[in-house]
Formats: C-alpha cells, sequence, structure tokens
C-alpha cells in the first residue's frame, strides 16, 4: 500500500491526476495480487504435509498470475489509464515484495 500510495503522490506531482490514477491502479494491482498470494499460501498450512504446502505454492502463484493479467485488462480497458505510470507503479510494488525479502534470503536474520 505504501508503494501505490508513494507512485500516486509522485504521479501527481509530475504529470497530474489523470497519470496519479493510473499509479494508484497499477500499486494496487500489486497489493492485492500479492495479499491474495499471501492469504491463499500461508492460511491454514500449519502441519501439513511438505507436498500440500509446495503444491498450494504453485497453484497459488498460477492464480496470483492470473488475477494479474485479469486486473491489468480491467485496469486498461476499463478504468482507461495510462499505461506507463501503471506499469511503473506496478514493477515498484513487485519490486518492494522482493526486496523485503532480500534480508531473509542473505541469512542476515540468523
Amino acid at each position: 500500500m505504501t508503494v501505490a500510495i508513494a507512485g500516486w503522490l509522485i504521479a501527481f506531482g509530475l504529470a497530474g491526476p489523470q497519470a496519479a490514477w493510473s499509479a494508484l491502479a497499477g500499486g494496487m494491482i500489486s497489493f492485492i495480487s500479492t495479499a491474495y498470494f499471501a492469504l491463499r499460501v500461508f492460511s491454514g498450512r500449519r502441519g501439513k504435509p511438505a507436498k500440500v504446502i509446495v503444491r498450494s505454492f504453485y497453484v497459488g502463484e498460477a492464480q496470483k498470475i492470473l488475477l494479474t493479467v485479469i486486473l491489468f485488462v480491467v485496469a486498461i480497458v476499463w478504468l482507461k489509464v495510462d499505461f506507463l505510470p501503471m506499469f511503473l507503479t506496478y514493477m515498484a510494488g513487485f519490486m518492494a515484495f522482493w526486496l523485503a525479502l532480500l534480508p531473509m534470503l542473505s541469512g542476515a536474520n540468523e
């Protein structure tokens, strides 16, 4: 959500309300798809066999990709957003997710 709001503020300052609306849409696409994945994969998995957990990751990721495509189509076709601000803010949200994982992946939390 922070990335979506920051993208909205930056786009509003640089290019006006239409770009801000587009940037907010891109940030929300990133937030909604990531939140869906997190809820789908991490809810109720405690005590399940590893095979079931791994399968839920694959299914959740496939559903996340499908949801992302649907949300992009809705934003472009029905909301009439500008593509560049929307896509840049979506990518910023996507990168924020991976940047937040870097300390864990590098072993800094050990």
